[in-house]
């Protein structure tokens, strides 16, 4: 019976740091859209 409580406190512990930390839900490669765009971006929309 304790061993079956370690467990399931244990899986409870696991699967509460999955949520914190594993689902940032943030995409590196994406660029963050409260930025300004950069010169280069300007300056192709002004050549145009």
């Amino acid at each position: 019976m304790k061993n079956k409580k370690y467990f399931l406190g244990l899986l409870s512990a696991i699967f509460s740091f999955g949520l914190l930390f594993g689902c940032n839900g943030v995409d590196e490669n994406e660029p963050d859209p409260t930025e300004e765009p950069s010169e280069q971006q300007q300056d192709n929309n002004n050549n145009e």
